[in-house]
């Protein structure tokens, strides 16, 4: 894994957070990356992993439930 593709969450285009959520470390939202979006994985925006892909993350109702009940919307 190279450090320059690892990023947290927070500061990625593939997170998926609530409408009104903030942007923080304990917020949860959807990975809604195209590999791993059949595992709806929930994560943390202080998790991170190295398919990071800098950006603003999107925003979805039903980001955060357990299940994810929202689509990815990019």
């Amino acid at each position: 894994m190279t450090e320059k593709r690892w990023g947290e969450c927070k500061n990625c285009e593939w997170w998926q957070i609530e409408p009104e959520a903030a942007i923080d470390n304990q917020t949860m939202g959807l990975c809604i990356d195209e590999n791993l979006q059949s595992y709806q994985l929930l994560v943390s925006g202080e998790s991170g992993c190295n398919r990071f892909s800098k950006g603003t993350p999107a925003h979805a109702k039903g980001s955060s439930s357990r299940p994810p009940t929202s689509k990815p919307s990019r």
